[in-house]
């Protein structure tokens, strides 16, 4: 990733909540298209329809053209042209496309060069997210305007009444004087009648919009049972997903069934826990569930206190979400370890600087650079790992990742989980990749989904050279934590970044 993208790419918006991330919009991927590396960056609307700003880095080669476009998951339509990307520098490509409805969509990206031609898609959730404030000095002006087009409609009104058929130099009779300003008086109170429905008419418009505002499952987290067996619980509170097989109450309520939970790397649920005082405390673990409502994991080894919680799922037509919610954690019934055998994986101490010493003597080394980390341009978050003796180390795969990292802000307004693909979902992905004609939203591609998924969970090869990398851009200033987790002999194995965010200049 280059430093002089930044100019492209400038500062990320702000939202507290959205669909797949916390505060954390955008969508980053890095992978092929076809013979091509490409670096893709996709800045969201906050509101749908709207316009997103497509950005496309081919890395080592100069392609012919360029192209993007962007389709909803389910779309019964033909799908739009393609839009040429022009070049913006640094190898970098830009276009901006409309984004017609909210819900699972792609942006597919098309290479042509030397090399030949080759795809890459690119799933988005895109959702409303905020409302579009009214500036004051254009409320102003307008409400000015309203006045004056209102005062003259009365004017005219009038003025029609009392002299429009009289010949010049008439003087009106007190009759027409009278009539004229009744006809006043009645247009101003057309005029108001009119002006209340519309303002009605936009009050309503309004609240549906904010009806629409994308909002996460409501999600509770308790502990339950007792030590040594005590298990944390987390429960998703939202009607239209705990009814979503009644379709009566669907229609009587006005919603639309969900689709069905797919795995993603392997597992249904990726739940993050981070202690909320001070980000000390770490833990990534995968609850399991019997009905897509409640999940159950093995409490994990973590110091007491009150932790935040982010559950990552994704739904079967591509669209991720991230759960939030907070919960109080009793002591442990162990020491706490910063690895684990299985999937799950806990980290407590103080972060390091850029080197991280592993349990059994490895390092993680941050690769930074001396650039300062600055809002909204790309980051250097490039990882080498060796071993005790100084060798690169050769990572096993981590629910078929090489290696998984998640970035949160000390307020937890900003939460991401980071694969070297980018934020982009691998399951979400393969609903796009795999889906063929007549499929629909519910229950056509999640066998073949499943199938992928395990088969990259169940991954054996291991990855030499022990660098990893993550395309991302943090999305605000302030202090971040950066956990970086790998595999090394069957162990999960965690080290803990702190990092400083620069405001932009621009």
């Amino acid at each position: 990733m280059r430093h002089s993208a930044a100019r492209v790419l400038g500062l990320a918006g702000l939202v507290a909540l959205c669909s797949a991330h916390v505060g954390s919009p955008d969508v980053w991927y890095e992978g092929t298209a076809g013979p091509y590396h490409v670096v893709v960056y996709v800045r969201l609307p906050g509101v749908i329809p709207g316009i997103a700003d497509v950005n496309v880095e081919v890395v080592d080669a100069k392609p012919d053209q360029v192209t993007a476009m962007v389709n909803l998951y389910d779309a019964t339509a033909g799908t739009p042209p393609p839009d040429v990307a022009r070049p913006v520098g640094g190898g970098w490509y830009a276009t901006r496309l409309w984004i017609m409805a909210p819900g699972s969509n792609s942006v597919t990206v098309t290479v042509r060069g030397a090399k030949g031609a080759g795809t890459a898609i690119v799933p988005v959730a895109a959702v409303p997210s905020r409302r579009l404030p009214l500036q004051r000095s254009l409320a102003i002006v307008l409400g000015g305007l309203g006045l004056f087009l209102f005062a003259g409609i009365v004017t005219i009104a009038g003025a029609a009444v009392r002299e429009g058929v009289l010949p010049p130099g008439q003087t009106p009779s007190s009759r027409r004087i009278w009539g004229a300003r009744g006809a006043m008086a009645g247009t101003a109170l057309i005029a108001g009648f009119l002006l209340l429905g519309g303002w009605t008419w936009w009050d309503g418009e309004d609240r549906a919009f904010r009806d629409r505002i994308y909002r996460p499952f409501p999600t509770t987290a308790r502990v339950i049972g007792t030590a040594p067996r005590r298990v944390l619980r987390l429960e998703i509170r939202d009607s239209g997903w705990a009814m979503r097989g009644d379709s009566a109450w669907l229609r009587h309520h006005g919603q639309r069934a969900w689709p069905a939970l797919v795995t993603d790397h392997g597992r249904l649920m990726h739940a993050f826990l981070i202690r909320q005082s001070d980000m000390g405390a770490f833990a990534h673990v995968h609850p399991a569930t019997l009905d897509s409502v409640s999940f159950d994991v093995a409490l994990p080894g973590l110091p007491a206190g009150r932790y935040r919680v982010f559950a990552d799922l994704v739904h079967e037509s591509g669209f991720a979400k991230t759960l939030v919610t907070s919960v109080d954690l009793p002591g442990p019934t162990l020491p706490a370890r910063s690895d684990s055998a299985g999937d799950d994986g806990i980290y407590v101490g103080s972060p390091a600087g850029d080197r991280a010493i592993l349990p059994d003597g490895a390092t993680i080394t941050w690769n930074r650079g001396s650039a300062p980390l600055v809002a909204g341009a790309p980051a250097a978050l490039s990882f080498a790992v060796r071993e005790p003796d100084g060798r690169p180390a050769s990572l096993e795969p981590y629910l078929g990742m090489p290696g998984h990292a998640v970035v949160a802000r000390d307020d937890g307004s900003v939460f991401i989980h980071l694969h070297p693909m980018g934020t982009v979902s691998p399951a979400s992905q393969a609903t796009f990749t795999l889906r063929q004609p007549g499929d629909t939203a519910i229950g056509a591609v999640g066998s073949r989904i499943a199938a992928q998924d395990s088969a990259m969970a169940a991954m054996t090869h291991t990855f030499p050279g022990g660098r990893i990398s993550f395309p991302y851009a943090f999305p605000q200033p302030g202090r971040y934590r950066i956990w970086v987790q790998v595999k090394r002999g069957g162990r999960v194995e965690t080290a803990a970044f702190a990092a400083l965010v620069l405001p932009s200049d621009r």
